[in-house]
């Protein structure tokens, strides 16, 4: 898969190749986050399922439902009429739906919705002798809003552009364009058709049409932090968009436990028992939901397990699920963090080893000399270096843009770059 991003966030040019594993190094606020970014946000996005998307409509007629109450709560009629018909939308619409959080993964969404569109219409009438313009035209807005909305299947297009837009404006805001810089922006996906998303006064959305054509990854996981698990699990009954609630989500899950007659079943043992050696432990999920760590017959709780540690376990509990496969693109940011050196370098041994063996394509940005080398040298002893791509996230001069170049061939760049500190603190050192 390839991915050309162009004045998006800091990064004014980009050109990454998505396979085995893609290592993205730069300083900081050097844009080398922004590509993890846009592929999670895209991968969600085009993946969704029929459930969330009725539960989304859900969720957002209840919304939808409260604010318009509020609203008529407040507002003062200044006659007779007026009152009578507030009291009367009130009771026979707002009051009739009783929609509740609770009910939003109901399997009769489809009812609840036809329910409240027959509701809407009966009382649709009542708003035209209503006398307040201010409140009828807020009104109006809301009933049109509502049908639009409501009315979007899950398979059309409009519902697929909405996901989109919706996961990427949840990664960047109002703000996915450089503001420093006018020049067109855009997101293309490479591959049998080119896929694009423009970003101007509104986003376009060309050539994905057809969505047959863009299930490049069924999943996509996003590690940030390790100190973003969480001890246990709270249900949401909207769609997840966040992406560490949707990782422990995927870890928490009860289903889809790792299939013991699957091929990869020997290789993903030999993973974990990899991981057990380096932390002398397991994780795993108790009776209770909860996460604990298990060193020596002992368990261990949540709350005292080091956090270089939980970057080991999140790897180990991913594999327990039968969550890492070549359908899932797996992106970690900053893996480094947490860790000590010797165990960088492990964990830059685990990955590969993840890649190769379980053919798990994997996305890492860093800014660490032990973990880059290492990931390097592992490629190497190996032998993945063919799927193995080393991008240098480069700050222009101005300071308020950045290129990604491919240094594939050689990262002198990216050890250069990120080692000025060293030297820094060594000319320190000389000058007395």
């Amino acid at each position: 898969m390839k991915i050309k991003l162009q004045n998006i966030g800091i990064i004014e040019e980009a050109d990454i190749n998505i396979e085995g594993i893609t290592l993205i190094a730069g300083q900081n606020d050097s844009g080398k986050s922004t590509v993890g970014k846009v592929l999670y946000a895209l991968i969600r996005g085009v993946n969704g399922d029929e459930i969330s998307h009725n539960a989304n409509k859900i969720r957002f007629v209840y919304e939808k439902t409260r604010d318009i109450r509020n609203l008529l709560s407040r507002t003062t009629a200044t006659n007779e009429s007026d009152q009578n018909i507030q009291n009367k939308f009130i009771s026979e619409f707002l009051e009739k739906l009783e929609i509740r959080p609770s009910s939003l993964h109901s399997k009769k969404d489809t009812d609840i919705i036809n329910s409240i569109n027959n509701e809407l219409e009966s009382v649709l009438s009542l708003y035209d002798n209503y006398s307040n313009a201010q409140i009828k035209e807020k009104l109006s807005e809301f009933i049109v809003d509502f049908g639009r909305r409501t009315s979007i299947s899950f398979d059309s297009t409009e519902a697929l552009y909405y996901r989109l837009e919706s996961f990427l404006k949840n990664e960047f805001g109002n703000q996915i364009s450089n503001s420093f810089n006018k020049s067109d922006s855009f997101i293309k996906l490479g591959g049998i058709e080119e896929k694009s998303i423009y970003f101007k006064d509104k986003i376009e959305f060309v050539g994905l049409e057809n969505t047959s054509s863009l299930y490049f990854y069924d999943e996509v996981i996003f590690i940030e932090s390790p100190l973003r698990l969480e001890q246990t699990y709270s249900v949401r009954f909207n769609e997840i968009i966040d992406k560490n609630d949707h990782l422990n989500k995927l870890i928490f899950l009860r289903e889809n436990e790792l299939n013991i007659f699957s091929d990869d079943s020997k290789k993903n043992n030999n993973l974990l028992s990899l991981i057990s050696k380096v932390i002398n432990g397991n994780f795993s999920i108790d009776t209770l939901d909860e996460i604990v760590f298990t060193k020596n017959a002992t368990e261990f709780e949540f709350g005292n397990i080091a956090t270089g540690i939980k970057s080991f376990g999140i790897l180990q509990l991913l594999l327990q699920k039968g969550k890492l496969n070549s359908n899932t693109l797996l992106i970690i940011d900053e893996p480094e963090v947490h860790l000590h050196p010797t165990w960088q370098v492990k964990f830059a041994e685990i990955l590969v080893l993840l890649s190769k063996e379980l053919a798990i394509p994997i996305l890492l940005t860093s800014h660490s000399p032990y973990f880059i080398e290492a990931l390097e040298g592992y490629t190497k002893k190996h032998q993945y270096e063919s799927s193995t791509n080393f991008y240098f996230a480069k700050k222009n001069e101005d300071g308020l843009s950045s290129e990604i170049i491919d240094v594939t061939n050689d990262i002198t760049p990216i050890l250069s770059s990120i080692s000025e500190a060293f030297y820094k603190i060594q000319d320190i050192i000389d000058e007395d």
